[in-house]
């Protein structure tokens, strides 16, 4: 088994209080960047040797400021809405750079209502980092759920930084084609995504009343959160209708009932709770403005510590958040369709209805029913595309909360850490085993399904 030892992602996690600032740290990011990529063929991608004059700096560099904005927006980022951002940003990412290899294969093959990507000028010469560079800058301004002035600024910071580098090295004819291209790509994306029907996804909704409903939960008793996520347009055909199985015990309150007895578990649990337990609860927690990426973005962060320790190429990096951001985004979609039907009480509801009323758990609950458990879902519909494009014994070590402190976690394989995000809900509090279970089943086979997209000619 190959270990690799990750840098962390969070380079922006620093509180940046100007542009100047902010120029400063992604010119740091730029030294040495955009040179011949040295990465090894990805085990077992089925693309291929993914290798290419360009390395996947310029990928990198992008995910890095879109955590750093989703870490600092205050209130915080909805999961939803940072998960779009992701999603789409693989997508046009991997659209503006494909040429780069001869054997690319445009997703608009493969994924539901996509439109055609626009086409290169024959025998015109592009710089394909140029390319994703507008591609990602357009993605982000338009897709960000809240840029304020100073991240906007961030985002014009970031991109000059590529041209002005370019423009030196390639010639103003050849960066003003490539940023073109990767403008029309962007806008083209964009448009695509405005039919999604994301801007329905937290329309009113009156929450149903039956034995074991879900209900409001403290301590903010926040509404529903994007209750009609599940109407959302998929990625891929296979996932635009279904939901999991439903959950596995009948509502009952009796303490003899398997139902009791799945909740009464979660409470014995959080009291006696290891030092180790109550790390890995905290470290998968990802939520709270200054506190954590979402969980999407904490599986962007490890993608990108990857990318960068392997010195991975262009070429690379754009299938693999393109791949990973098509999971994370149906595994979204498919997950809050099914915790909408069936509408499951929190742990916390029931425990202080008929257990112990003043009872809290370590994590504050999420606004939105409990079954399926969403970071077990979608976190292992990742981890499965990354298996896929690495191998299924990769071993590396996380450092996504250096900044905060936590000690960075150590996995043999992408399935340990998907394993361990599933168990954190547990150990927080917010989530029963079959739950859980549920979630990382589902998620492993959306992330077979995307991890199968062949987008080689």
């Amino acid at each position: 088994m190959k270990q690799v030892i990750l840098r962390p992602a969070n380079i922006y996690a620093a509180n940046v209080k100007n542009i100047f600032t902010i120029y400063f740290i992604a010119t740091i990011l730029l030294l040495g960047g955009c040179g011949k990529s040295s990465d090894k063929p990805l085990q077992n991608s089925g693309e291929g040797t993914l290798t290419s004059k360009d390395d996947a700096t310029v990928a990198t560099d992008w995910y890095k400021l879109q955590l750093h904005l989703v870490l600092r927006s205050n209130p915080a980022v909805a999961n939803l809405g940072a998960s779009r951002m992701f999603a789409y940003s693989g997508i046009a990412l991997f659209e503006a750079a494909r040429f780069e290899r001869d054997v690319s294969q445009s997703l608009q093959t493969s994924l539901y209502q996509m439109p055609v990507m626009p086409a290169t000028e024959k025998n015109k010469t592009y710089s394909w980092v140029i390319a994703a560079n507008a591609a990602m800058a357009g993605i982000t301004r338009n897709l960000f759920p809240a840029l304020t002035t100073a991240f906007s600024a961030s985002v014009d910071s970031l991109e000059k930084i590529y041209r002005d580098k370019f423009t030196a090295s390639m010639g103003a004819d050849i960066v003003t084609r490539s940023e073109a291209f990767g403008d029309s790509i962007a806008a083209r994306i964009i448009n695509w995504s405005g039919t999604d029907l994301y801007n329905h996804s937290n329309d009113p909704y009156t929450i149903p009343v039956f034995a074991g409903a879900w209900i409001r939960t403290p301590p903010a008793f926040a509404a529903a959160a994007t209750p009609y996520a599940g109407n959302c347009r998929t990625f891929l055909y296979i996932n635009a209708t279904g939901t999991t199985g439903a959950p596995p015990f009948a509502y009952a309150e009796n303490p003899s009932s398997d139902f009791y007895k799945m909740v009464n578990n979660v409470y014995q649990a959080s009291k006696s709770l290891t030092a180790d337990q109550k790390n890995i609860a905290l470290f998968w927690n990802d939520v709270g403005a200054g506190t954590g990426y979402t969980p999407t973005g904490h599986c962007i962060s490890i993608i990108t510590q990857i990318l960068d320790s392997t010195h991975a190429s262009l070429a690379a990096a754009g299938i693999a958040y393109a791949k990973t951001g098509i999971a994370l985004w149906d595994a979204s979609i498919v997950c809050w369709r099914s915790k909408y039907l069936y509408n499951q009480i929190r742990p916390v509801s029931f425990v202080q209805q008929h257990i112990e009323s003043p009872w809290l758990p370590l994590l504050t609950t999420p606004a939105h029913p409990e079954y399926p458990a969403a970071h077990a879902f979608i976190t292992s519909s990742i981890m499965e595309v990354m298996g896929s494009m690495f191998g299924d014994n990769y071993g590396f070590t996380d450092h996504t909360y250096d900044f905060r402190n936590y000690p960075a976690r150590s996995y043999t394989s992408f399935e340990q850490a998907s394993n361990e995000c599933g168990q954190s809900r547990l150990y927080g509090g917010i989530h029963y085993q079959p739950s859980i279970d549920s979630g990382h089943v589902a998620g492993q086979f959306i992330g077979r399904a995307v991890a199968a997209l062949r987008l080689s000619e």
